[in-house]
């Protein structure tokens, strides 16, 4: 495979499983250093001794992603480990199927506090760490609460970069994309992950950072496997069902698998999307097209 990312370091948050795993997977043959962070120790491990089996150096990170002094200090780890961050997918979430009319507060910011919130200010930490890496940040010695004033503000930038200094990549997800009566709070958080990666990639731009997002669609990972479990509480319906009669609504008639989601994924992480920010790519068999 192209390394395209060699000598790259990459966190991928809840790398542990699924979609994460599969994309921790895929920068990693692609030439990238991995910092596993994921919510289950175990989990982080296993996905880390296969990225070493693969020749790559990876560091597994237990972390609950909504603790934003455990990102913090996460950010401080990678860069005394590894010298610096170059790439950042956010995709550690939470899911719940759930009726509108039931949501409590506690299932609201269950799921909010990690899509939402979390992600968020992992990006915000680790867009901060980009900053302080350019060369004028690095030899002034800024601090994180001086960085921003590297070379102006974002709101009004002096000049922009000259070159690229960090991709960010947040997941996103299909139910983003219209509302969600069963999701209604899962739902809302994905929609603002695609317009935090949107005000993110123009804060981010004078420094050429880029920041996109990506819309997967069903994947029979866990949280799929959790959604199909729990419709069948609601409805009845037997194991698998649910998920066969959403395949059946997408145009390619199958549903993705995590390396479909992870090419994606190191395409935009890659130098091969130098021009491209501010964008949402679904990959979901073309059941969403806009």
């Amino acid at each position: 495979m192209e390394q395209r990312l060699a000598g790259k370091i990459a966190i991928v948050t809840g790398a542990g499983q699924g979609i994460g795993k599969g994309v921790a997977l895929r920068l990693a043959r692609e030439g990238a250093s991995l910092v596993v962070a994921e919510l289950d120790a175990g989990a982080a491990a296993e996905t880390a001794a296969e990225i070493a089996a693969l020749g790559q150096q990876a560091l597994a990170y237990p972390i609950n992603i909504a603790d934003t002094a455990a990102t913090r200090k996460m950010i401080e780890d990678v860069v005394n480990t590894f010298g610096h961050i170059d790439i950042l997918v956010n995709n550690a979430g939470r899911v719940q199927t759930k009726p509108m009319l039931e949501l409590t507060e506690a299932d609201w910011d269950g799921v909010l506090d990690v899509i939402q919130r979390g992600m968020f200010f992992c990006l915000q930490a680790v867009a901060a760490q980009m900053i302080r890496q350019i060369p004028e940040a690095e030899r002034a010695g800024l601090g994180l609460a001086d960085v921003v004033s590297v070379k102006a503000s974002a709101d009004q930038p002096a000049s922009h970069a000259t070159q690229n200094h960090g991709k960010i990549v947040n997941l996103s997800s299909i139910a983003g994309r219209r509302g969600r009566p069963l999701q209604t709070h899962y739902a809302a958080g994905k929609a603002a992950v695609i317009s935090i990666t949107q005000s993110a990639a123009l804060a981010l731009a004078p420094y050429n950072i880029n920041v996109n997002a990506v819309c997967p669609g069903v994947v029979p990972t866990a949280m799929w496997r959790q959604i199909d479990a729990d419709r069948g509480r609601l409805f009845g319906s037997q194991p698998g069902e649910a998920m066969a009669a959403f395949i059946n609504t997408v145009p390619l008639k199958r549903a993705g698998s995590p390396e479909d989601v992870a090419g994606a994924i190191a395409f935009l992480c890659s130098a091969d999307a130098d021009y491209i920010t501010g964008q949402t790519l679904n990959v979901d068999g073309g059941y969403e097209m806009d």
